[in-house]
This record gives C-alpha cells, sequence and structure tokens, in this order.
C-alpha cells in the first residue's frame, strides 16, 4: 500500500507557497497617484513678476514643481500661449535645471509660430522642482496683449499658470480733485466778515489826536488746495490823504517804522500767521521786511505787490485766528498834521499756482 502522507504534505507546501507569493505580489505592487504640479511660475529677461510688454525678446524660464519623477522616455509637454518664436528652436536651445537634467529631444520649431508648444522627450527629473530654459533671441512675447495660459503635463502631473503680456491684467484707477480757491477779508476775531459801508470792507481809524496811535484791523484768509502754494498782494487808490495832503508812509521793506504817537506817520503791520498743512507763510520781505511789529508802506499806487506767500495748501476751518494772515493798520498826526477826512483804498488780490 502506497504512503500518501508525503504526497498530501507535498500538496500542502505548495499550496502554502502560492499562498505566500499572491500575499507578497499584493504587498509589492503600490500604485502612483497623478497629482497637480505646484509653485509654477515664468521667469527670465523681459519677464517681471511672471508678465512681459508685448513684442518683448525674453529669455524664458519655466519653474515646476513635481511630485513623481520623469524617465527619459517619458513626454514632457510645455504649451507657451502668449510666446511666439523670433527665429528656429533647435534642441540645444532648451536646457534643464533643477531637479531636471539632459538636453531633451523635440521637434524644430520653425519661425514664425505663435503660442509655441514644447514636446520633450530625454529628460531626467526626480519629484521636486525643474526648470526648463530656452536661450536668448529664440523667442519673444505676443504682440497682443493677453493673460495666457502656460501648461504643463507629464505622465503623471499636470499644471497651468498665467503668464500675462501687456496690460490687460492691470486696473487703473483715477480720480480727479476739483482746485478750489477762495479769498476772504474777515474781522479781527475771524467771527465775521469784516464790516461793509457802501460796498467796501471798511477799517475805522477814528478821530486822532497827536496823544496816541489809531489802529484798525481785519484778517486775509485764504482757502485753496494748490499744492505749489499762493500769494496775496494789494494795489493801493492813492495814498492815505484827504485829497491835498499825503500822510507820511512807513517805510518800504528793510526794518520797518515804528508808529509813535505825536509823529505823523502811516502803515500797517503784517502777521501773516501759518498754514493748516504746514507749509511755509512767507511776508514778502521787498515791501515788508523780515521784522515782526513795525509798521510797513501799504500806499504804493502801480503793482501788484506781493504782501505774502505761501508755499502749499492752506485749508483754515471754521474760526481761525492761527492760519490767516493779521492786518493792523497804523497812524499818528502830529501838531502839524492838516485838518481833514483822510480815506485809502487798498485792493487785495490772491492767486494760486496749481
Amino acid at each position: 500500500m502506497k504512503n500518501l502522507s508525503g504526497i498530501v504534505n507535498i500538496q500542502k507546501s505548495i499550496s502554502i507557497f502560492i499562498i505566500v507569493l499572491l500575499v507578497v505580489g499584493s504587498i509589492i505592487v503600490i500604485p502612483v497617484k497623478a497629482s497637480g504640479i505646484t509653485t509654477m511660475s515664468i521667469s527670465g529677461t523681459g519677464i517681471t513678476n511672471g508678465a512681459s510688454a508685448t513684442g518683448a525678446a525674453i529669455t524664458p524660464t519655466i519653474t515646476f514643481t513635481r511630485a513623481n519623477s520623469v524617465a527619459p522616455a517619458d513626454t514632457v509637454t510645455i504649451v507657451l500661449n502668449g510666446i511666439d518664436t523670433a527665429t528656429n528652436v533647435l534642441n540645444s536651445d532648451i536646457t534643464t535645471g533643477g531637479t531636471c537634467s539632459g538636453t531633451p529631444t523635440m521637434t524644430t520649431i520653425t519661425h514664425p509660430v505663435s503660442n509655441i508648444t514644447l514636446s520633450m522627450t530625454g529628460i531626467t527629473c526626480s519629484a521636486g522642482a525643474g526648470t526648463v530654459t530656452i536661450a536668448a533671441g529664440k523667442v519673444v512675447s505676443d504682440a497682443t496683449g493677453a493673460n495666457n495660459s502656460i501648461i504643463i503635463t507629464t505622465p503623471l502631473d499636470y499644471g497651468a499658470f498665467l503668464y500675462y503680456v501687456g496690460s490687460t491684467n492691470q486696473v487703473k484707477v483715477t480720480a480727479t480733485v476739483t482746485p478750489t480757491l477762495s479769498f476772504t477779508i474777515r474781522n479781527t476775531a475771524d467771527s465775521a466778515e469784516q464790516a461793509t459801508v457802501g460796498g467796501l470792507k471798511t477799517c475805522l481809524l477814528g478821530v486822532l489826536t497827536t496823544a496816541a496811535v489809531g489802529t484798525c484791523s481785519y484778517r486775509l484768509k485764504v482757502s485753496t488746495n494748490a499744492a505749489s502754494g499762493y500769494a496775496v498782494s494789494y494795489k493801493s487808490d492813492t495814498r492815505f490823504t484827504n485829497g491835498t495832503y499825503n500822510f507820511t508812509d512807513a517805510a518800504i521793506g528793510g526794518s520797518g517804522t515804528t508808529i509813535t504817537a505825536g509823529t505823523e506817520g502811516y502803515g500797517i503791520v503784517l502777521t501773516p500767521g501759518a498754514s493748516s498743512s504746514g507749509a511755509t507763510i512767507a511776508r514778502d520781505n521787498t515791501n515788508f521786511g523780515a521784522t515782526a511789529g513795525t509798521a510797513y508802506r501799504i500806499t504804493q499806487t502801480s503793482g501788484p505787490y506781493p504782501v505774502y506767500t505761501s508755499n502749499g495748501t492752506n485749508a483754515p476751518s471754521g474760526t481761525d485766528t492761527t492760519n490767516t494772515a493779521l492786518v493792523a493798520h497804523q497812524v499818528a498826526i502830529s501838531a502839524a498834521t492838516p485838518t481833514g477826512n483822510y480815506t485809502h483804498t487798498i485792493t487785495y488780490t490772491a492767486s494760486a499756482t496749481f
């Protein structure tokens, strides 16, 4: 009788071996998953922040990061929308870098071609960021502005990004600020317009005596958004006169004149004030000198003559005794000053440089 136990044991061993092979085989088969390419960009001569002017000579480098490797037999395709050939593009005009190496093989791209496609083999890439560069003098950006898609495909990875040619991805925001200029003659406290009599603003010096200096004042209030500033000028109709006799005037420029009781004299003390924008306000040194608190002549009859200037904007708001100019008329008589009613009309003008 035959011994069957050995045969059974052999069959069991074969079965176990086959099962082990099946189990091991299921372990070593690892599927590779396709994924999107990340950190894609275009750079190089003639390209700034992924953008070029129309018709610009460029030397583009395409950078792309893959999750999977590329073998020499694999086809890498890069569609370069927005890029045209300037001359024939040869295999030797394409170089690789980063995690990619090797000289690619492709069909020669004959000039002229718009929106060229590089379909290449012969490249070896490990996972990570690789580059493909086209040599200088071979391509230009398109002559028509557009937001162009650059498409990259490898056997397992794919992606696309935008290359901007011209200004179609730009928004120009515009606005207009209307020039403003206003000029008023206000009372000393800037609480109201200077009083008006017969259509003219008035400054009343009153009845004069040799014992005191007569004084009246008002403010010149300019508001403007002229960045280059503004100027205030004056023109006089006559001197300070009763029709036959003219008062002795204060000095023109220099250190001015101090008006004192009992000594005939007439002029203004000018305090130009400040500017709400921090601009520099300056009295005109030719006519009003640089000495604060002394009087200067205000009766030159030709002109107009500059009074003070600003090199920037001014926007006094509400009651403002800081950013307005104070004009104080001062007059004194001597015992020999002829009697009479004395008058003097000044015309002020304000102009701005926008």
